[in-house]
């Protein structure tokens, strides 16, 4: 049986908020957003960043250990691994159609 895909809604970031105690005020300036923007969060209207999801999980007492450890740990076994495929950058690419051009 494959495993339930779990997102973070509105309602469940509400949950949170309120378990801790805190105010749409207070989440808002821990990340440096208005009021109205983290409440159209809560409300399903806006999607919010993980960053942010991580911040205020944190701030509301919950432990995000076992997320941050496991991705701290994949880049300790994947180190040597090549991970992305090497494309020029932008500038470069830019360079080299001009080049072919001539």
């Amino acid at each position: 049986m494959g495993r339930t895909r779990f997102k973070c809604t509105g309602d469940d970031l509400r949950r949170l908020r309120m378990s801790a105690d805190k105010t749409t005020q207070q989440m808002a300036d821990l990340v440096g957003i208005r009021r109205q923007t983290y409440e159209e969060y809560e409300k399903g209207i806006r999607k919010f960043s993980f960053e942010y999801f991580l911040e205020w999980s944190t701030y509301c007492g919950m432990d995000v250990n076992p997320i941050t450890d496991y991705f701290m740990d994949l880049r300790t076994k994947m180190q040597d691994v090549k991970l992305w495929r090497e494309s020029p950058s932008p500038a470069k690419k830019r360079k080299s159609q001009k080049g072919q051009e001539d």
